[in-house]
Formats: structure tokens, C-alpha cells, sequence
């Protein structure tokens, strides 16, 4: 299946700017993959405040486990032991600062590198400016030097010692972005920021799109130690989507956004979900988790949502037995939105849907009574449900079960449509009872049905099917008193009937 490219050009404009707080329920901790159990662990431990910080940094390797951790964990411990014989302790916090940059630089980092992450520090010496400022970060806590980290959307820093004697520990500044955002992109983005108004309409005319782009997306922000782990999460989905791996960048971008909700993470998790909604055909229930996920994006187009979910049905109505899977990826998939109004048009379009592939079988009737409980005056809507019932009810011959099952429909479906058919139906159900009765000499009885029925029936009658049925029992009727000899009730019979059918000759042929 796939899900047409545009909309990632027509909702990638759509995109909030601002670091975004922690309270963002965008990425909740639930919502996160893990590709390995040591990843699971690290993370989870990190998270209830017990785990070890290297874990989780080292977590990123998918081959990582404890036993070689414990590894890395030794090799990183001997900084500590070379910086304690330079006796780092008693020197004051500028030459601390410095003592702990040129040991730990000559101690680990050999080689810049974009592609790599923290555990190549421990093994070959290759580093970028995420995992060198990770490591650096993890050497000034246990030395209790203050510092801050420091982020654009290309670049990673720490400042020691914030005041005015700080010392910015730079490693390098890599341009590993730019391998991904293209022209394309750059235009979008610069779009989405005018539209924002963030820039002046004087900045957009005056300098280049590559110019505004330089500017507004390399500002520098502040960051903590805590969103560490997002930045090296954010360069792995980075690394995934050029190689259009699209479930691992997914789940790297998840995990980058949980820990970094900065805007410029938030770009990409929103261009992993469509280029990975894309690509995924949805075979796996918990896979409409990523549609909801989208949803969940401020601005985003409510017809977007359902469009894409009606398609996701479509792929899978294309095989006889996957209507339990479709149920099932509608409940989970509206159960995970609070917004009320995307949920009802989420679930009308699911319901209709399912209607229009059922319209021809019992199983109808389930899913057009839910879509009309949403949209009671949808034309289409109505027209199936009248369809259903009629079929239905024509197909039932004996009038007390005909009567039973109008009850039960009634107290089901309060909604005027369905009242006026089982109305009809049930006036139909009342003339046959009735002429039942008087074929059977049970006179009383008949009245008492054809008096139910005048009760019920508002004249005139436009059915030509109830018009055909009210001749045929009162001309009966009033047969049956004829031949006994009583003309006048056989005419009361016939005018009776007459009110609801005038000028029908079949009646006044039953006396004449």
C-alpha cells in the first residue's frame, strides 16, 4: 500500500516552532521501541532515576549487552584514575576544566567522524560533537564541574563553569544535516517560518532561502544533560532515513523526541511517521499506533487522518476474512485520540465504510446503525439502513415474528428513518394478521387488528405495497359479513377501507 507523498509537503508546513516542554504528550515513555532487552533496561532504569548514565549512551549500539558495557565501563574509569595522579582535585576550576579537556581528549578521541555513536569512543576513538560532548558532560558531573549544553539543529556543545569566566569545550561542527534537508525542504521550512510569522515579511524578501535557513536553523538553545540522549537517537534516525530504513528512523526519532521535544526533532519525527505510514501496509494491529501518532499533531488535517485510515481499510477489504482486523485497528486506533470530534469522523468513515462492503449481508446492519448514531442525516447512511431493513422485513413472512422483530428494531434504533419503515411494516404485519382472522371466521379478532391498524395509519397512503394489502383485507373483510347476510357492516368494512384507499373499485366491487 502507499500513502501518497504530498501530504508530507502539504503537513510539513504545519509544524509548531519553540522548544517544546517536557509535558509534551506527543511521546509518551509506552510509546518507545526498543531494539535490544539492554536497551529496554538502560532506558528504563535511567528513567526511575536507578540506571547508569554510560548505559543508556552505550544502549544506542544494538549489539551492546552487559557483559561488554562492563567493558566500556572499565575503559572509561581510567580517566579518572590519570586525572586523579595529575592530581586534578586541588587545582582550582579553570585549570580543573582544562586538566580534564586535554586528558580525556588525548585519552579517547582520536578521529572526528559524523557517522559514528558513544560506544566507537571506547573501541576506536572516533567520535562527533554529540558523543564527545556526552562524554565530556558524564567527566564534569563526577568531577562536579558546572556546565551547560548547548544545541542547534546541527551542532552540540558544552559551556563549563556558565559565568564570566566559562570555557566553551568545542570538539568540532559538523554539517551532517545538510546530507538530508534539500532544497525542497529548506523552502518548506522557510515557508512554515513566514506563515509563523517568524521572520518579517522583510527577511523574506530581502535574503536567500539558503541564508534564512543558516540563520533561523542553526540557532543556538539551550539544552540539558538529560536531553544528551536525544541528540545521539536524533543522528541515528537521521542516518536510518538515508537509508530509507524507515521503521528504525521512526523509532530513533521517538526516542530522540522523548528526550530533546525540541522543535527540529519534531520536524523529523513528522517526516519518519509519513515516510513510514507510506511504506507500511499495517499488517500488525498495533502498527495504526503510528497513524494516531500522527493525529496527535497539532494542525494536522483532520481529512488526512481519516483519508489515510479509510485507504489502510481499503488495503485490507481486499481479503475475505479481515473484518475482525479492521475492527480491531479502528477501536485501537480511536481509542488512543481524545479529540472528540476527530473520533466521531474517524468512526463514521470507518462504519460507513464497512457498510458500503457489507451492504448486501446481515452484517450490515451493525456498522450503518453506528454511523448513523453519528450522522443520523447522512443520505448514503440512510439509504443502506433503508435498503437493510426492507430486505429484512419483506423476507419475514409470519406476521408475528414480523411484529417481534419491528419491537425489537424500534427499541434498538430510535432514529425517525427506521421508525417510519418498521411504522409501514408494522401496518403491513396488522392487515395480514387481520386477514388471517377473517379467513379463519374469526371476525372479532380481524377488527381488532384492522383497528390497531387505523390507529397506526395516518391516510392517505402513498405505499403502493400497503395500498395493494388494505384493499385485499378489508375487501375480505367485508366479504365475510356480506355473505352472511349483513350488508351494512360489509359496507362499513368498505368504507373504512376507502378513507385510506378512495375510489378504489376493488372495494366497492366486494358489495355491488
Amino acid at each position: 500500500m502507499r500513502i501518497h507523498t504530498h501530504l508530507f509537503l502539504l503537513l510539513l508546513g504545519l509544524l509548531p516552532s519553540g522548544l517544546m516542554a517536557q509535558t509534551d504528550s506527543l511521546i509518551r515513555f509506552a510509546d518507545l521501541q526498543y531494539h535490544s532487552e539492554f536497551e529496554r533496561k538502560a532506558i528504563q532504569q535511567f528513567m526511575s532515576q536507578q540506571g547508569d548514565t554510560l548505559d543508556l549512551f552505550l544502549a544506542i549500539d544494538d549489539t551492546m549487552d552487559e557483559k561488554i558495557a562492563a567493558e566500556k565501563k572499565e575503559i572509561y574509569q581510567s580517566i579518572f584514575k590519570e586525572l586523579e595522579v595529575k592530581k586534578i582535585a586541588s587545582k582550582n576550576m579553570s585549570k580543573k576544566i582544562k586538566l580534564a579537556y586535554s586528558g580525556v581528549h588525548s585519552r579517547f578521541l582520536k578521529k572526528y567522524n559524523e557517522d559514528v555513536y558513544f560506544p566507537e569512543i571506547f573501541e576506536s576513538g572516533n567520535y562527533n560533537c554529540v558523543t564527545a560532548s556526552m562524554l565530556y558532560a558524564m567527566v564534569y558531573s563526577k568531577l562536579n564541574v558546572p556546565y551547560k549544553v548547548k544545541a542547534s539543529s546541527g551542532h552540540v556543545y558544552l559551556v563549563a563553569n556558565p559565568s564570566a569566566n566559562s570555557i566553551v569545550i568545542e570538539t568540532t561542527n559538523p554539517g551532517f544535516e545538510k546530507q538530508i534537508f534539500t532544497g525542497e525542504f529548506k523552502q518548506q521550512y522557510i515557508n512554515y517560518l513566514r506563515n509563523s510569522k517568524l521572520i518579517s515579511e522583510s527577511e523574506y524578501k530581502n535574503k536567500s532561502v539558503e541564508e534564512i535557513f543558516e540563520e533561523k536553523f542553526n540557532e543556538v538553545r539551550d539544552a540539558e544533560f538529560n536531553n544528551l540522549p536525544g541528540f545521539q537517537y536524533y543522528n541515528k534516525a537521521l542516518t536510518s532515513l538515508q537509508k530509507n530504513e524507515t521503521e528504525a528512523a521512526l523509532k530513533s526519532c521517538q526516542k530522540a523526541y522523548f528526550y530533546y521535544p525540541d522543535y527540529q526533532v519534531k520536524n523529523l519525527l513528522y517526516s519518519a511517521l509519513i515516510y513510514h505510514i507510506e511504506k507500511c501496509n499495517f499488517d500488525r494491529v498495533w502498527e495504526i499506533d503510528y497513524l494516531a501518532q500522527l493525529s496527535k499533531f497539532e494542525n494536522t488535517d483532520m481529512n488526512v487522518v481519516v483519508g489515510i485510515f479509510s485507504n489502510i481499510v481499503n488495503y485490507h477489504l481486499q481479503y475475505t476474512d479481515m473484518e475482525a482486523f479492521c475492527d480491531s485497528l479502528n477501536a485501537r486506533l480511536v481509542g488512543q485520540i481524545t479529540d472528540k470530534k476527530l473520533i466521531d469522523e474517524i468512526n463514521f468513515s470507518y462504519n460507513l465504510q464497512m457498510s458500503y462492503r457489507y451492504q448486501h449481508s446481515d452484517k450490515v446492519e451493525k456498522y450503518v446503525a453506528r454511523a448513523l448514531d453519528i450522522k443520523g442525516n447522512h443520505h448514503d447512511a440512510q439509504q443502506i439502513m433503508e435498503n437493510h431493513l426492507q430486505r429484512k422485513l419483506f423476507n419475514i413472512s409470519n406476521p408475528d415474528v414480523l411484529l417481534d422483530t419491528i419491537n425489537q428494531l424500534a427499541l434498538r434504533y430510535p432514529q425517525e428513518l427506521v421508525v417510519s419503515i418498521l411504522t409501514e411494516h408494522k401496518l403491513k404485519a396488522y392487515l395480514q394478521k387481520a386477514s388471517d382472522s377473517f379467513s379463519k371466521n374469526k371476525s372479532p379478532e380481524g377488527n381488532t387488528y384492522l383497528l390497531e391498524f387505523e390507529k397506526n395509519c395516518e391516510p392517505p397512503v402513498k405505499s403502493k405495497m400497503l395500498n395493494v394489502m388494505i384493499e385485499s383485507t378489508y375487501r375480505s373483510a367485508a366479504l365475510h359479513y356480506f355473505y352472511k347476510g349483513n350488508k351494512t357492516t360489509a359496507r362499513a368494512f368498505v368504507n373504512r377501507g376507502l378513507k385510506y384507499v378512495p375510489n378504489s373499485s376493488l372495494l366497492e366491487s366486494a358489495i355491488n
